[in-house]
């Protein structure tokens, strides 16, 4: 997702990769760009519903990226990557933006709170919320995600070391993806809100949750015990995370590296209309017309435009603009829920002349408003040092 989770400086950059690692962070604005609106009472229709689904492969995209690369690694530098300092560098890159992205975040939320006359108690009540689960804000719970998912090298290590063979391979991804999808139609998959709309940081137990069946049968009478709800929601990032990371591993096989490095526009192509085909299976499982498994959404979108990306990456020349895009993308992210909600509060007060506007260009316009917004703070923010390092881990 960011430069820090990628190569080395002196590497040249997968210019398809830092294309799409941008059009996902657009998408991410785009469906929190549509949440605020809902909230703030903007009026909403059936087409910005329509924008926000097809929005999602964000998330997974920037999974498949990050554990494409970080599985590279042990296939490039097979003798001298050792578990240990692959994972210390992730940690590094990871847990030091979290934390001061959560104080951030959580102190314009106490701000927000004092200047309303509000008890700032009820921002507390849920430290394993805020400190573990990115619950100082709705995006920030992909760091520990990705953080919980980056033990999994441990995995791909031991079985890189035996030269596990690439059917095998093939078999343990099958077998994932369908104890993922189990997960997930069993509704013990994370759950961001186990309440629709309910505010997570003033009702215990309403978020970030997982595998509550389980948290009930062995406690029926206890269901506030933080250590095993941690526990749970971790064995259910691992559950998520495990089929990307096989699959990354698949596409550094040295067979089918081989295939991939030969990949052209046409390739690209290909890859793309799968993606956009997946994509549309899933809404139609969205308006109940037919069933489509959300594992292979979400898996089959981000290895398609991974696929897409590394054949655009091997025909199209070097551009300064989408580097920069690529190495700013984790930082738009972090921070652009933060200009989002400062634009909406403003457009909140101007709502009777945005109310002629059709929601879908409104929610266009703010995205693209917000998105660049936030390009630019990080672009520039980027050039001094210590920001760019602690803040954006690049």
């Amino acid at each position: 997702m960011n430069r820090g989770l990628t190569q080395p400086k002196n590497q040249q950059r997968l210019v398809g990769i830092d294309l799409f690692r941008g059009i996902a962070a657009y998408a991410v604005v785009l469906i929190h760009a549509g949440t605020l609106m809902l909230y703030s009472g903007f009026p909403s229709d059936g087409w910005t519903a329509v924008l926000m689904e097809m929005s999602r492969f964000a998330v997974p995209f920037f999974l498949a990226s990050s554990f494409y690369l970080m599985t590279k690694k042990l296939y490039v530098n097979e003798h001298q990557s050792s578990v240990t300092s692959i994972f210390k560098s992730r940690s590094e890159r990871l847990l030091v933006p979290y934390f001061l992205w959560s104080l951030i975040y959580l102190s314009l939320r106490v701000l927000k709170t004092v200047s309303e006359s509000g008890n700032i108690s009820n921002l507390f009540q849920d430290p394993a919320l805020l400190i573990f689960l990115g619950g100082a804000s709705i995006h920030l719970y992909f760091l520990p995600l990705l953080f919980t998912g980056s033990f999994l090298i441990i995995v791909a290590e031991f079985l890189v070391r035996h030269r596990i063979r690439l059917i095998t391979l093939i078999a343990l991804s099958v077998m994932s993806i369908v104890i993922y999808e189990l997960q997930i139609i069993s509704g013990n998959d994370f759950q961001f809100f186990a309440k629709f709309g309910a505010d997570c940081l003033a009702e215990l137990n309403a978020c970030s949750v997982a595998w509550q069946s389980v948290e009930k049968a062995l406690f029926p009478d206890n269901n506030d015990n933080q250590i095993l709800r941690l526990v749970l929601v971790a064995i259910a990032w691992l559950i998520k995370c495990l089929p990307y990371v096989l699959l990354a591993m698949i596409m550094n096989h040295p067979a089918i590296k081989k295939r991939i490095t030969n990949f052209h526009q046409k390739q690209a192509l290909y890859c793309l209309i799968s993606a956009i085909l997946i994509s549309t299976l899933w809404l139609m499982n969205l308006f109940k017309i037919f069933y489509f498994p959300q594992s292979i959404y979400e898996i089959g979108t981000a290895f398609s435009l991974l696929l897409c990306g590394l054949a655009l990456s091997n025909k199209v020349s070097q551009s300064s603009y989408i580097a920069n895009l690529g190495i700013s993308s984790f930082g738009i992210y972090l921070i652009h829920y933060l200009v989002l909600t400062i634009y909406i509060t403003v457009i909140t007060k101007l709502a009777p002349k945005f109310m002629v506007i059709t929601p879908m260009i409104t929610i266009l316009l703010i995205t693209t408003v917000g998105f660049f917004t936030s390009w630019i703070i990080v672009s520039n923010l980027m050039k001094y040092k210590t920001i760019s390092k602690t803040l954006f881990s690049a």
